[in-house]
């Protein structure tokens, strides 16, 4: 159930990569590697990985690589995952640290976030 890639803007940073410049952010679900990633001129530059179960993707690590760090890239591939979060009708359970300051940040994805502090949550729940 991989997802179309798409072109998306990272949130602005001052040398976020632009439009036009052959540095466009191009962010896709890599499904075979449970993995959102980011990739700027065909370059991996950020991903975020999920374990995926039927009702949840379970975001357990977001990393930036070398080189492209502050760039509002890592932002852009959670917003995305995000959104597809959403758009397959599936809860997201932000145990990477960086995934749940991100969600604070941005209230309006409150409704496709499973809060939880103990346990990841089964299907059944």
């Amino acid at each position: 159930m991989s997802a179309t890639p798409h072109q998306t803007a990272p949130e602005p940073a001052q040398d976020a990569p632009r439009p036009g410049t052959g540095d466009e952010l191009v962010v896709a679900d890599n499904a075979e590697l449970s993995r959102f990633e980011g990739r700027v001129g065909g370059e991996l530059a950020a991903v975020a990985v999920y374990s995926p179960a039927p009702r949840f993707l379970v975001f357990s690590h977001t990393e930036v690589l070398p080189g492209f760090e502050s760039r509002g890239i890592a932002s852009a591939v959670v917003r995305h995952a995000l959104d597809e979060v959403r758009a397959r009708g599936l809860t997201a359970v932000p145990l990477c640290p960086f995934v749940s300051r991100w969600i604070q940040r941005h209230p309006e994805y409150s409704d496709v976030v499973q809060r939880t502090s103990t346990r990841v949550p089964r299907d059944e729940d």
